[in-house]
């Protein structure tokens, strides 16, 4: 049986040499090749039932390039794409809107340049692209450039470098019979954001990408949004901003224009910055008070606290060059901590060499009788002369309260040095720096977190 229609097939083929006679040959020849081994019976009963849904899928599909071709030149005859669709006036034209968001490709916060790739899915009726699918072959769909119809004149007006619309001959718009159109623009969109960094790198950023429908009031133009917020089906992660939340709305401004305003709100994600700004910080800050640990013969403390005070100027730098150069809304608190951590080092920078002024005293200098007090309160020796140089007193001598106070006198002498008060100020710069620096980590959790 098959065979029979094979030869047939061929036979008509090589009268009419048609493409739908083709396609079906093509399709018998497939199906004889899956059904060699069923049964006979079987094998007939597949072969005719798919012949006659084949021959349906045929007919219902059968348009070719001149029935589209015709189409075109139809529809396209005496078409003004300049003049908006709707045969009344009176009533406004329904503009369907969904925004896709696809990248966000950088954020740079010193010149407020946020950059993304996103498109827009537009959809409208337009009565002068109707036509009758039968009269071309069931072509329901079709697919013209966009400068030889109507499209909405949709404009980004809060660009970064230049206002212009987003038009693109890589993007044609699909016609159904119906007069449907269907827009689907793509294009990469560098906006103005300024950044709030008063909380970097732990900040959250508020974009927004606005587009007027240039040239057409609210009473000509109806936006019908599809969602309140961007549609994030096909958008990739990015590695440095994560996105909290997103809406879409549409109101009139300037001159009553429609316009449509895409927001975004970014967080930052902070395991980079933390690795390799925050804990570095303030571990060189922590730093800062163990110069006072170094023995003064040594030599090296001015070398160190000089060290460390560069490295917060490094570290300054690196922030200032991420950071915009502005005001307002306000300053970054890290920035602040910075310019405090500065202000530590060169206080302690002092403070170092005030305490090897001390140490390199003469001891034929005397000391002053508050930091003789100051220095045995401190190391708790106000009674360590009575202890160990008080004379001895036997049963039958009678040592006066005068004598008493002479011996303290001296042994306090003997017991106080230069080297004792600048040991003494090493403890309390150590004790001030560390203070301070345990005070601005707990200061800047609490203030960014």
């Amino acid at each position: 049986m098959f065979y029979s229609l094979k030869h047939r097939f061929i036979s008509h083929v090589r009268k009419d040499n048609s493409w739908v006679h083709l396609i079906l040959g093509s399709f018998c020849y497939k199906v004889r090749r899956m059904t060699y081994y069923m049964p006979p019976f079987y094998t007939s009963t597949i072969v005719c039932f798919l012949c006659i849904s084949g021959w349906c899928r045929v007919l219902l599909h059968a348009y070719t390039l001149v029935d589209e071709q015709n189409l075109q030149t139809t529809l396209l005859s005496g078409y003004n794409a300049n003049l908006q669709p709707g045969f009344n006036r009176s009533v406004p034209l329904n503009i369907s809107v969904t925004f896709y968001l696809f990248y966000i490709k950088e954020f740079l916060e010193y010149n407020g340049k946020f950059s993304v790739n996103g498109a827009f899915l537009l959809r409208w009726n337009d009565e002068r692209l109707q036509w009758n699918s039968n009269a071309f072959n069931n072509l329901e769909k079709t697919v013209i450039p966009q400068r030889k119809i109507w499209i909405p004149n949709i404009v980004n007006i809060n660009s970064f470098e230049g206002i212009s619309a987003f038009e693109t001959e890589l993007m044609p718009i699909e016609v159904f019979s119906s007069g449907t159109c269907s827009w689907f623009p793509y294009q990469s969109f560098d906006v103005i954001c300024d950044a709030d960094v008063t909380k970097y790198p732990f900040d959250t950023q508020h974009c927004t990408l606005d587009f007027y429908l240039w040239g057409y009031e609210m009473e000509l133009m109806n936006i019908q949004l599809k969602r309140s917020n961007v549609d994030l089906s096909m958008y990739n992660k990015h590695g440095v901003w994560e996105i909290l939340n997103t809406q879409v709305n549409v109101n009139a401004k300037s001159r009553g224009f429609p316009e449509i305003n895409v927001a975004l709100w970014l967080k930052r994600r902070t395991d980079y910055y933390i690795a390799s700004l925050i804990i570095p910080m303030f571990s060189i800050t922590l730093l800062m008070g163990f110069v006072f640990l170094l023995p003064p013969v040594s030599g090296e403390r001015v070398g160190f606290i000089t060290t460390v005070s560069l490295s917060y100027i490094v570290f300054l730098t690196i922030v200032q060059d991420k950071l915009p150069e502005s005001s307002e809304p306000s300053l970054s608190v890290i920035g602040y901590i910075l310019m405090i951590c500065m202000l530590i080092g060169t206080i302690s920078t002092a403070l170092v060499i005030f305490g090897l002024r001390i140490h390199d005293m003469p001891n034929d200098k005397p000391i002053p009788n508050f930091l003789r007090k100051i220095v045995l309160f401190k190391c708790g020796s106000f009674t360590a002369p009575f202890n160990r140089r008080s004379p001895k007193i036997e049963n039958s001598q009678i040592i006066e309260h005068s004598d008493i106070k002479s011996t303290f006198t001296e042994a306090e002498e003997e017991e106080v040095d230069w080297t004792d008060v600048g040991n003494l100020f090493d403890r309390l710069c150590l004790m001030f720096c560390t203070m301070a620096c345990v005070v601005l980590i707990i200061a800047y959790i609490s203030l960014v977190i």
